[in-house]
């Protein structure tokens, strides 16, 4: 049913309890993935899951936000110096605004390109570790959950940190999942501007709800852009071992391949968005990407930048 019938590289999932990695991998075979960028918490479950599974991960170390809310950077470069010779590709680091309610006690002024972390993106520089960075949220997190601007601060000033810390750090490749936090239409062209600027840069389409719910409301600009900028966009979903249930897979899956493959028209997301529960619900609007941009965005960039 499906344009695309070739393999699918996911780019974001998570492994957090390692006792429902198989459960993961049997729902992700039945929707076509057969590879994976997996960010892992722990030594564990990383070793676990490379050992169950040799050849089908590329592991990516988080980075304890902890550590770095309190500029413990001499913790975090000898991390990264250990990362490659671990087995690790590359490095995650969080910092959705909520990071704020499970570390109160962080630095109020906190800014990811304050200079004493440099040390941090130095390091990952020098060891050629790329980074999976998630910095800000949905425009509707910032106006459902973040009002409270002292604690949390603003959508353009965590964008124009990362916007910082890009520039300054030119031979660090980044990895921004959730289109760099911009897939609202009218933020499409600043992305764009990121992405021509900025060689250094791809960015991944996890979430699903989120890629449906906001580039469904323009499919023009937003199948343009797909177009522009096919060879730097990776495909992913955030999916996790936390969850078990089937459905929580495949309706993610499916969303995401009803967006780029279809012409779907006002199709309902077959899950809930709590984002749009109270204004209507979400719906899709396919954006019938070509069969090229279909093989960049779901394997070829994702092999060609973390397989080669």
């Amino acid at each position: 049913m499906w344009k695309y019938n070739g393999p699918i590289f996911d780019a974001h999932t998570h492994i957090g309890n390692p006792k429902n990695l198989e459960e993961m991998i049997m729902f992700e075979d039945e929707f076509g993935i057969t590879a994976q960028l997996a960010i892992v918490h722990t030594k564990e479950v990383f070793l676990d899951a490379r050992n169950k599974y040799p050849d089908r991960f590329v592991f990516a170390k988080y980075l304890f936000l902890n550590d770095i809310a309190h500029f413990e950077t001499d913790k975090i470069v000898d991390d990264i110096y250990r990362t490659k010779d671990e087995g690790y590709v590359l490095t995650k680091m969080w910092f959705g605004p909520r990071w704020r309610d499970y570390y109160e006690n962080a630095p109020k002024d906190f800014r990811i390109d304050d200079t004493r972390l440099e040390p941090v993106f130095q390091a990952l520089e020098d060891n050629s570790l790329p980074l999976l960075i998630h910095v800000g949220d949905p425009d509707t997190y910032y106006k459902l959950h973040y009002a409270d601007t002292d604690k949390y601060g603003t959508k353009e000033d965590h964008l124009a940190q990362l916007k910082n810390v890009i520039e300054r750090y030119d031979r660090l490749l980044f990895q921004l999942p959730h289109f760099a936090s911009q897939p609202e239409i009218h933020r499409l062209s600043n992305l764009s501007t990121w992405l021509n600027q900025y060689s250094n840069v791809i960015i991944d389409t996890a979430s699903s709800r989120w890629m449906a719910r906001e580039l469904s409301k323009d499919v023009k600009d937003a199948r343009e852009f797909l177009m522009r900028h096919s060879d730097r966009i990776l495909f992913g979903t955030d999916l996790s071992t936390d969850r078990t249930d089937r459905d929580y897979f495949q309706g993610r899956y499916h969303a995401q391949r009803v967006l780029w493959e279809t012409r779907a028209q006002h199709t309902p997301l077959p899950f809930e968005d709590a984002d749009t529960r109270d204004s209507g619900g979400t719906f899709i609007n396919g954006l019938d990407l070509p069969l090229s941009v279909l093989r960049k965005l779901y394997w070829d960039n994702a092999v060609r930048i973390y397989r080669t």
